[in-house]
């Protein structure tokens, strides 16, 4: 079918307005992509061009072998700042579009969930030498959004505690602890809180946070093992904390522990 009169003096008005793609869903594909592109260029018309980040979107999108939400880490939600900490944690990202997060395998179900909430439909890894379960797929909208969050490539130790939104807070120290937290000598009521992390920086400022939302008055650093410990008062009112929104996502093995010391 020929360009009608009528759309090519829409084009000829508006060309610059709409990109190639758009044009084609404007005119609800009665015309080829090549048909547009030709009229306007021997009209001397310009047609708006695609941005990069639209061009990594689309390129993303047409090589992906699983369907993903490439978008997920754009929208606070309590779930997603679970996530984000659990990356913090235990994640990684790196190549430019590589995204991880590898957890020991008894915590599998808890990256099942996770792959559930990104709308991931591929296989999670199993490694049987490391006794570990990981979450891996590419997606450069995903890794350019962790690096806007504060992610960094080699990040162990020089993160920073990202700029997370108070509402959201209990939850990312809640999926940081799932990680890289632990509660240690329950049994004699010698109690022991600690979050480990090599960025001295990152454990100051949760320590703060803590102080400010969780009404802790303790808190150690301990060097040796890059650590923030607190004792057995402190420890409840951590663990009152980081699970008072009554959260979907946590490592069942670690609540019931804050649940013991209550």
């Amino acid at each position: 079918m020929n360009i009608s009169k009528e759309d090519k003096k829409i084009l000829l008005a508006q060309s610059k307005d709409k990109t190639l793609q758009e044009w084609l869903d404007f005119f609800n594909n009665k015309y080829t992509k090549s048909q547009i592109y030709s009229f306007c260029y021997h009209n001397k018309k310009i047609i708006k061009k695609i941005s990069k980040g639209e061009k990594s979107r689309i390129q993303s999108s047409n090589n992906r072998k699983y369907h993903i939400n490439q978008d997920y880490f754009k929208t606070w939600s309590h779930n997603m700042a679970y996530t984000l900490g659990l990356w913090f944690a235990d994640g990684c990202i790196y190549g430019g579009k590589m995204f991880d997060i590898t957890l020991h395998k008894k915590d599998k179900y808890i990256l099942k969930q996770i792959a559930k909430e990104l709308q991931y439909e591929g296989n999670l890894y199993d490694y049987v030498d490391r006794q570990a379960a990981r979450l891996n797929f590419s997606c450069v909208i995903i890794y350019n959004d962790i690096k806007r969050l504060g992610g960094i490539e080699c990040k162990s130790n020089t993160m920073n505690f990202p700029n997370v939104p108070e509402e959201y807070l209990s939850d990312f120290i809640r999926g940081y602890f799932d990680g890289d937290g632990c509660i240690m000598n329950l049994k004699n009521n010698r109690i022991n809180t600690a979050f480990t992390c090599g960025s001295k920086k990152f454990l100051d400022k949760l320590l703060e946070i803590l102080k400010e939302h969780a009404g802790v008055e303790g808190g150690s650093y301990d060097p040796s093992y890059a650590s923030l410990k607190f004792g057995k008062k402190d420890s409840i009112k951590i663990g009152n904390y980081i699970y008072k929104n009554n959260p979907e996502l946590f490592l069942l093995r670690k609540r019931k522990k804050f649940d013991f010391l209550n």
